[in-house]
């Protein structure tokens, strides 16, 4: 009776240990597959957290040369002189948000329709500078028959670099 008795200690204690084992594989598998999961999960908030700073990294290099451009653009518009008479006008304004220096403009198409006349002094262009928001106004004569729209190039510096440009279709109506 007493092997019986020391077989079924052997037996449960054998049991305890082999289940001791089962536990402690099973806990070591499943807190492994959760330190996986935990791993992937921060390796995807890393590559958000890489990409977020990429991007407010370019953000603040795109801002910083905003800072830096002007940008020329114009326009013409009717208004009153002095008499009460309708008169053109073209303003040329600085839309960027850093002065702009040696000012020039260029339009072919406009060299070529007679029925245009901008009233500009000889030594007015270049124009020296334009700060920001800043605006020049010529006086412009426009006779039946001129064409609606010409494409001005004009081009400019600022701290951003020399020879800056740009084409833009000015309505004259």
């Amino acid at each position: 009776m007493n092997d019986i008795l020391e077989n079924i200690d052997w037996f449960i204690t054998l049991f305890t240990f082999i289940g001791g084992i089962y536990m402690y594989v099973s806990h070591t598998r499943r807190l492994n597959n959760q330190q996986k999961k935990l791993n992937a999960q921060q390796e995807q908030l890393n590559d958000q957290q890489t990409k977020l700073n990429e991007y407010q990294l370019q953000k603040s290099k795109e801002e910083e040369l905003e800072k830096k451009q002007a940008l020329i653009e114009a326009y013409v518009f009717k208004t009153m002189d002095r008499r009460g008479n309708s008169a053109w006008r073209m303003k040329i304004y600085n839309k960027g948000k850093a002065k702009a220096s040696n000012i020039n403009f260029e339009s072919e198409s406009l060299e070529m329709d007679n029925s245009i006349n901008l009233l500009i002094a000889d030594n007015t262009l270049p124009i020296p500078s334009l700060l920001p928001q800043g605006s020049v106004e010529f006086a412009v004569i426009l006779c039946t028959g001129h064409k609606l729209s010409h494409r001005f190039k004009f081009t400019w510096e600022d701290e951003s670099g020399i020879d800056r440009s740009q084409e833009q279709d000015v309505i004259f109506q």
